[in-house]
């Protein structure tokens, strides 16, 4: 049986459309984007190119790639569940402390009791005691929080639990060091040729890290799971009605944001060697939320994006100004109002629109509004009865 000319022609335009697709699918893959941004950071970060300064800071990406991670794994319960919460920082001052006292040891006495541990620099020891530590935590948290509360309670009452952890951290001080916290944190040395001493090195170890918790992630939302998720964000109600227990989604994930903290206050602790009570304070847990949104809160690289951005204007605009906590205040009201997708809504409007469309749509309302309702109303239908009436 021979095949048709026309019917070859359409089978190979049917096989360069996949190929294309295939193609594109890559090219457009968050974690490719991430894993770029990733071997950049250490060579642009802090760069400031009206000051003078063209190269990059080691220690600024490092900062980078770690709250990256933070704000990612707040961002799986404020961007994917809609549920916000001021208390994320709590399980990175778990994973911070937990690294930092197997780290540094310990010699205390509580109710009576003699508590001694000595100092040792196992990594993958102190990683596994903060990540189960904090998933305890957050497990015991969400079977009493998350059942009980929705929107701005369970941010009150996750802000609560936060100022918990936080005067424990800040009065046990016998433990924990107090208000100065505690200090000469060694770095692990795996190798035994003091790889980790290094900081480029050491950014090298934190961004693979990170890469791997990202995958991860990236996992977990593109899985049904992530799907119900973004159910539950859209309507609790209509997920409810087609069999899905909700608290039980919302539970589960409340336990899986709190991993990401953790492991990233684990790189914390080794980077800054140093760890104090502020890491739980609500200025940590407000920080992430101003990075989840600067980058676009329902995204996966939205986080991402918005911790390098927020450390980049920390950087170049601390050293304009003594007052750059203000300015940066300025910077987000002002693109929260006029973006309030974030970065990469942006970037969105501009792939789907065009850039002039674009940029009227962030500097009108109107113009925004115009187009989403473009996109709504249904496409014209002729009426072929008006047709043939007309001459």
């Amino acid at each position: 049986m021979t095949v048709a000319p026309f019917d070859k022609l359409r089978a190979g335009q049917a096989q360069r459309r996949s190929w294309r697709s295939t193609v594109g699918g890559v090219l457009t893959h968050p974690l490719l984007w991430t894993a770029l941004l990733f071997l950049a950071l250490p060579f642009v970060a802090g760069a400031n190119p009206f000051a003078g300064q063209w190269s990059g800071f080691v220690g600024i990406a490092t900062t980078m790639v770690i709250f990256a991670l933070f704000a990612s794994g707040f961002n799986l319960l404020f961007g994917h569940v809609g549920e916000l919460s001021f208390g994320h920082a709590m399980f990175f001052t778990i994973g911070a402390y937990a690294t930092a006292l197997y780290s540094n040891g310990f010699n205390v006495s509580v109710m009576g009791l003699p508590l001694h541990h000595a100092r040792t620099d196992n990594l993958f020891i102190a990683l596994f005691l903060s990540v189960v530590i904090a998933l305890l935590w957050a497990w015991l948290l969400a079977r009493v929080v998350v059942p009980r509360s929705s929107g701005i309670y369970f941010s009150m009452i996750t802000l609560a639990f936060a100022q918990v952890i936080f005067f424990v951290t800040y009065r046990f001080s016998d433990l924990t060091g107090g208000e100065d916290g505690l200090q000469n944190i060694a770095r692990p040395n795996p190798t035994g040729y003091g790889w980790l001493q290094d900081s480029l090195h050491l950014y090298w170890f934190c961004a693979i890290v990170v890469f791997l918790a990202l995958c991860l992630l990236y996992w977990v939302l593109a899985s049904p799971f992530g799907t119900v998720l973004h159910a539950i964000r859209e309507n609790k109600q209509r997920a409810r009605f087609l069999g899905y227990d909700v608290d039980k989604f919302r539970v589960n994930a409340f336990v899986i944001s709190a991993l990401f903290p953790a492991i990233a206050g684990w790189l914390w602790t080794y980077y800054q060697q140093a760890i104090n009570p502020d890491a739980g304070s609500v200025e940590y847990s407000g920080r992430v939320v101003m990075m989840s949104l600067l980058g676009g809160m329902q995204t996966f690289l939205g986080p991402i994006l918005g911790a390098s951005v927020y450390y980049e204007l920390q950087n170049n605009v601390s050293q304009l100004t003594k007052y750059w906590e203000a300015w940066i205040g300025i910077v987000f009201a002002v693109f929260v109002l006029l973006g309030p997708r974030g970065i990469m809504g942006v970037f969105d409007d501009v792939r789907h629109y065009g850039f002039a469309t674009a940029i009227r749509r962030v500097l009108s309302r109107t113009a925004r509004v115009e187009a989403d309702m473009q996109e709504e109303l249904p496409p014209a239908i002729e009426d072929p009865i008006a047709g043939k009436a007309s001459p």
